[in-house]
């Protein structure tokens, strides 16, 4: 098969919305995309750092410009750098950068000319699967999950800041036009079919794959074997 480029796909929702759920079931399904997230390191490190105790979360401590140049780094260290076990790189993320833009606020003047270019020289997610689920049941399901979030802030709290970030993600994910939007609401398994389908859809599309090199259904399940292969080619930031 001809080289291309290989299949990114993220995943973006509110906080509660279910990403971590549907990644672990894509997991399964399709192999073999393996979940990771933009920003896994810089975050446990502004953990240890700035959350001594359940009181305390380090989004109140450290500036969001510095989170969020912290994920961009990460994200083009992981693009760049991270590969699985039989050469191919990671390509399922839970959060892109609309969840930075989100949950960070905008980049800080000083630098923003150089951030943006960086961030433009990152591949386009193909599809970004965007899980939309109601705040008030983002709530309830951190709630029932014991996130650590609804021991820190008061439930009036928590409620404002989910309808904050749900308003936040009406307006990024507006000016995205790669965008594949999921009904967060459904059950966990109609919910894998309809995001396991898209992605086999799009895989199917990626240049007249061929029943080998695309995506292909076994089992109930779907694998895209070779459309993945290839290095990944991201170019250097400056």
């Amino acid at each position: 098969m001809s080289r291309r480029d290989p299949l990114l796909v993220a995943v973006e929702g509110v906080d509660g919305a279910g990403k971590t759920t549907l990644i672990r079931g894509l997991e399964t399904v399709l192999r073999p995309l393996r979940g990771t997230r933009p920003a896994r390191v810089c975050v446990e490190i502004f953990r240890a750092i700035a959350e001594p105790d359940d009181t305390v979360l380090h989004q109140t401590v450290i500036p969001g410009p510095v989170r969020r140049l912290a994920h961009l780094i990460e994200l083009s260290a992981q693009l760049r750098y991270r590969t699985g076990p039989d050469g191919r790189p990671d390509l399922l993320f839970d959060r892109w950068v609309q969840s930075s833009e989100v949950h960070c606020g905008p980049y800080g003047e000083q630098h923003r000319p150089w951030l943006e270019h960086m961030e433009a020289l990152l591949p386009r997610p193909n599809p970004l699967l965007w899980l939309r689920v109601p705040p008030a049941l983002a709530y309830e399901r951190m709630v029932a999950r014991g996130d650590r979030r609804t021991r820190v802030l008061t439930p009036a709290a928590l409620r404002a800041h989910l309808v904050e970030q749900a308003d936040g993600y009406e307006k990024t994910m507006a000016r995205a036009d790669n965008v594949i939007e999921l009904d967060g609401t459904q059950s966990r398994e109609k919910l894998l079919d309809q995001a396991a389908a898209a992605i086999e859809s799009v895989a199917a599309r990626a240049g007249g794959v061929s029943q080998a090199g695309g995506a292909v259904r076994t089992g109930g399940a779907v694998t895209t074997p070779n459309v993945l292969q290839g290095p990944w080619d991201v170019p250097h930031g400056p």
